[in-house]
């Protein structure tokens, strides 16, 4: 199984980006989607490291109410991007995350 490999990405921009992972024998194609509300922040993937929080959504962080949506797969690059889109909204809003995440540190 070859899972497509992304540790940030906001919008439809990759920021740090890895060659495909090859997933061991118990682990999936994973994608996991933060939003703050219904407004997406940002978005990561790769090969999962266990299966057990597949299809789940978890908060995590209380202070800006961030939610993580967790997705698994099992085909060959499953886990891809879809087709890209104005990373306008979904940008602007990860980057103030990020400053008033900072600013509160």
């Amino acid at each position: 199984l070859i899972c497509r490999v992304c540790k940030f990405q906001v919008g439809a921009l990759c920021f740090h980006s890895r060659s495909p992972c090859t997933a061991e024998r118990d682990q999936v194609c994973e994608t996991t989607k933060a939003y703050i509300g219904k407004v997406p922040l940002f978005s990561k993937y790769g090969c999962s490291r266990t299966r057990e929080s597949c299809n789940t959504t978890e908060q995590k962080d209380a202070v800006f109410e961030v939610s993580y949506n967790r997705t698994c797969c099992e085909t060959n690059l499953c886990n891809a991007a879809g087709p890209p889109r104005a990373a306008g909204l979904p940008l602007l809003s990860g980057l103030a995350a990020l400053m008033g995440w900072w600013l509160l540190k």
